[in-house]
């Protein structure tokens, strides 16, 4: 009779306890099928623009397309009809004043310093580019192609008139 309790009393342990083991798997198991939280949304906050930083710019009239592909020791150009600019070679040395609706720098080691530009895209490596002013509030588009070029705002970049 001692045997059958000790038996009973081990099968009934054995039970309980396997049981308890057997719900831990189970609510394991089913962690994987709960629904995951949602992630919250981080707001970007974009620091306003200065008004002293922001140039007035006729977006309508698009003027010429201009090139600079000569090797010279600087170049200044203006960009006062809203104009495409592209600087296509090697080592140039270029200051643009005015606003202008689009530069692109094809090529290496080039610098140019501009008042303004609506978007600005660089192809090649080590160019650097720096640029004032804000073309009608907006920030411009900025591609680098190669992610080995450095674009950034500066405060004295072509110390520039407004275009027209």
């Amino acid at each position: 009779m001692k045997t059958f309790a000790l038996l009973t009393a081990l099968t009934i342990c054995f039970y309980t306890t396997g049981c308890e083991v057997q719900s831990d798997i189970t609510k394991k198991s089913l962690e994987k099928f709960q629904p995951t939280p949602t992630p919250e949304k981080v707001p970007v906050v974009e620091e306003p623009i200065d008004p002293a930083d922001v140039v007035t710019a006729d977006t309508a009239v698009q003027g010429p397309q201009i090139f600079i592909s000569r090797a010279t020791d600087k170049k200044k150009i203006n960009c006062d009809k809203y104009n495409r600019v592209m600087v296509n070679g090697n080592d140039h040395v270029v200051e643009i004043k005015g606003a202008c609706s689009q530069l692109m720098v094809n090529g290496n080691n080039n610098q140019v310093t501009l008042n303004a530009a609506s978007e600005i895209i660089t192809n090649g490596t080590s160019n650097t580019v720096q640029y004032s002013k804000y073309v009608n509030g907006k920030k411009p588009t900025i591609t680098d192609n190669s992610r080995v070029n450095t674009i950034t705002k500066s405060d004295t970049a072509a110390s520039a008139t407004p275009a027209k």
